[in-house]
């Protein structure tokens, strides 16, 4: 195997330099896809898998995915170096799902979910508009037009060719590469990102609101009703209780939300409502065993919260204004520590 030589550089100047131990690169080819499983954020921001070797007209996908955006992504997976031949892989694989249509594809995903690794989903329409955002309602059919993605152990020039012509062409498709390095008793695995996701708008999707778009829309709707900066306070008090959580902006509020082994689920939202601003808990089964949830029951009627019976949500608190909340305030943050410390375990690797 090849050895990586490796050196810091000391001074402004780099007037002394040090040999780092060598570094020698290791075999990926059995470890990568199942690491990839069991971490899929190494694939990307917000990737929640939904399939593995799923069945194509045009033969397995190795990986099916959603994004943060909704869209439903194909990851074709090299042992060795991504070749012409997978990206005609991978697009004959996306073109049979696509040529589905977004009910039909969402039913295959659920009959072909919940093997080698990837969560069984009985409804996938359900499981799909479950974090949602409230008054951002998603539609299946946002999960169309597909990404592609290939990963593999380097790229060679005729895929990486094919691959910027297709993304100048407006199709959604990336490549990463990975490699892994021996560093003592420990295995470094590093990724780089060959082609990026063009994340322009695309003719076929729905005409949802971007992302800044929704950021922009809550500012205005929080201006017009004076409590911009009581938004902002809580906002920011939960997101010092909850440091992991990975924030969602809507039109009307904010979702957070924390990983529960390779899939980001709701634990709270923020959200503007005509009589003042509403803290959802959410917990469910999926986030808090029996005896977890029997203690918040406890817990939340002292704490000032009611039951909730909206989609999943648990106990809700409303905030009328500025001095309402810095009363509820010391509340709010034990009660929604104490969910968070309650949680259900990931799971281990």
């Amino acid at each position: 195997m090849n050895e990586l030589s490796i050196w810091t550089l000391k001074g402004d100047e780099a007037e002394t330099i040090e040999a780092v131990d060598a570094v020698k690169r290791v075999d990926l080819e059995k470890s990568l896809e199942e690491t990839l499983v069991r971490h899929p954020d190494m694939l990307g921001p917000d990737i929640q898998l939904v399939g593995r070797q799923t069945h194509t007209d045009g033969g397995p996908s190795d990986l099916l995915g959603v994004d943060g955006e909704g869209r439903l992504v194909v990851f074709e997976l090299k042992r060795d170096s991504v070749t012409r031949a997978a990206v005609t892989q991978c697009i004959d694989y996306a073109s049979a799902l696509d040529a589905m249509g977004p009910g039909k594809l969402a039913e295959h995903i659920a009959e072909q979910s919940g093997k080698l690794g990837i969560e069984k989903i009985d409804d996938f329409k359900a499981w799909y508009e479950r974090d949602a955002d409230e008054n951002d309602e998603r539609e299946l059919s946002n999960l169309l037009p597909l990404r592609l993605v290939l990963v593999g152990i380097g790229v060679d020039e005729d895929a990486e060719r094919m691959a910027r012509f297709l993304q100048a062409c407006g199709v959604g498709i990336s490549v990463l590469t990975f490699y892994g390095f021996q560093y003592g008793n420990e295995t470094l695995l590093a990724r780089q990102v060959e082609i990026e996701h063009d994340s322009q708008p695309l003719t076929r999707r729905s005409p949802n609101k971007t992302a800044s778009e929704k950021r922009q829309s809550l500012q205005d709707n929080l201006s017009e009703r004076g409590l911009s900066d009581l938004f902002e306070d809580i906002s920011q008090t939960l997101s010092k209780v909850l440091p992991d959580a990975k924030l969602r902006t809507g039109s009307w509020g904010i979702n957070f939300r924390l990983r529960f082994g390779g899939r980001l689920l709701r634990i709270c939202h923020v959200w503007l409502r005509a009589d003042g601003i509403l803290i959802n808990l959410h917990a469910t089964d999926e986030t808090h065993d029996t005896d977890s949830l029997s203690e918040l029951v406890k817990s939340a009627e002292p704490a000032g919260w009611h039951r909730q019976s909206d989609k999943d949500a648990f106990a809700g608190i409303i905030i009328e204004d500025a001095e309402d909340w810095e009363q509820k305030r010391p509340a709010v943050v034990d009660f929604l520590k104490e969910a968070a410390a309650l949680r259900r375990k990931a799971p281990a690797p």
